[in-house]
């Protein structure tokens, strides 16, 4: 079983005593992620590298606990599908439509990382063409 702990680094200085975390550091295994939660959405980074975005704190720990299968090849689709799952989530969460959502990620995604920005924008245009 993965132990994993949750230590807050939310700088409370400037916030009132009530206001809840918004910065971790989680440890898993011995490996510590950044995590910072915006509205709707908890955005994990390895050091520099953005993990990605998680709609609970359950998600963000199925995200970075290392799997037992062994890692296997990413694909496009793969990509896709799990941004059209999150974008579904925090739409709810937020109540916001699924097009503010996935304008919201994908605004996001490309000052981060811009390579899978290009794959989603172009996924999610071509269900846009198919659907027109």
């Amino acid at each position: 079983m993965n132990a994993i702990t949750w230590t807050d680094r939310t700088n409370y200085r400037n916030a009132s005593s009530h206001r809840q975390a918004n910065v971790w550091d989680v440890t898993v295994n011995g490996k510590t992620y950044r995590v910072e939660r915006s509205p709707g959405a908890y955005h994990v980074w390895d050091g520099l590298d953005w993990v990605g975005m998680y709609a609970t704190p359950a998600d963000v720990e199925a995200a970075i606990t290392p799997s037992e299968q062994g890692d296997s090849e990413t694909t496009d689709a793969d990509v896709t599908k799990a941004f059209e799952v999150k974008a579904d989530e925090i739409a709810k969460a937020n109540g916001w439509t699924i097009a503010h959502t996935e304008t919201v990620m994908l605004r996001f995604l490309r000052d981060t990382s811009p390579d899978e920005a290009a794959t989603i924008a172009a996924a999610l245009q071509k269900r846009r063409d198919i659907a027109a």
